[in-house]
């Protein structure tokens, strides 16, 4: 069986790919929290301001490798996703290329999943 935060995955690859800030509003937590490959830490204010203020652009953004973990039990309203993330950024200081392990921590909210955090680490 697929699990649905495989679906709300790619809605977020998607719209890091777009640069679509609605998609994510809807996907975050308001409590969220990515620290990114590069140790910067953002919270959903600072991560959609970076977003619509075009400071950061994604493109070509593939996971690969990714898995879902999840409690034994019924328990299973919280998954760990982990995989690997290529994208190409473009930043104020330029362009880059992201390679990185990532770990995205969701959460069932109702019946909705909701991204609560990502921790992202360098592909070495």
């Amino acid at each position: 069986m697929t699990h649905p935060v495989l679906q709300c995955e790619e809605l977020r690859k998607n719209a890091m790919n777009t640069g679509d800030v609605e998609s994510f509003r809807e996907l975050f937590d308001p409590a969220m929290i990515y620290r990114h490959s590069s140790g910067v830490v953002d919270n959903v204010t600072s991560y959609l301001e970076k977003l619509i203020s075009k400071k950061v652009a994604y493109s070509n953004v593939t996971f690969s490798d990714v898995t879902v973990i999840t409690p034994e039990g019924s328990h299973q309203s919280i998954a760990l996703v982990m995989g690997l993330m290529r994208a190409d950024v473009m930043r104020a200081t330029g362009p880059d290329k992201i390679q990185s392990h990532y770990q995205a921590t969701w959460h069932q909210v109702g019946s909705a999943w909701k991204l609560l955090a990502i921790h992202g680490a360098p592909l070495k």
